[in-house]
């Protein structure tokens, strides 16, 4: 039941996280502006580079490239997911919520 809960917890806060990020609400750090900033710099560099390559390498070196795409995204959709899990557990500890019936707190679990 825990994992349940927590598996839509997750599937629904991963739906909010990828919807319109032209919202007024969104967050765009400077950290972020930064990094996208370098990449748009960097971009033309590695479309040269992988010119460069034979073809095998090119392909590898995309796949490399996507495996790392994908794993930043699974970081930041984590991050952003355990952010509003840690709120929750802040406004709980706070008690401004109340537990429910079935439903245990990451502190609470039995071992």
């Amino acid at each position: 039941m825990l994992n349940d809960v927590w598996l839509k917890f997750a599937q629904f806060l991963g739906a909010l996280n990828g919807e319109n990020v032209k919202r007024e609400s969104y967050v765009r750090t400077p950290e972020y502006e930064a990094a996208l900033e370098a990449w748009k710099k960097t971009e033309q560099e590695w479309e040269a580079f992988l010119e460069s390559l034979p073809a095998d390498g090119q392909e590898r070196a995309e796949e490399m490239k996507e495996r790392l795409e994908d794993f930043s995204s699974a970081q930041e959709k984590r991050a952003y997911i355990q952010g509003y899990a840690d709120c929750i557990q802040v406004l709980f500890h706070m008690g401004l919520l109340k537990e429910n019936e079935g439903l245990k707190w990451a502190g609470k679990m039995d071992a």
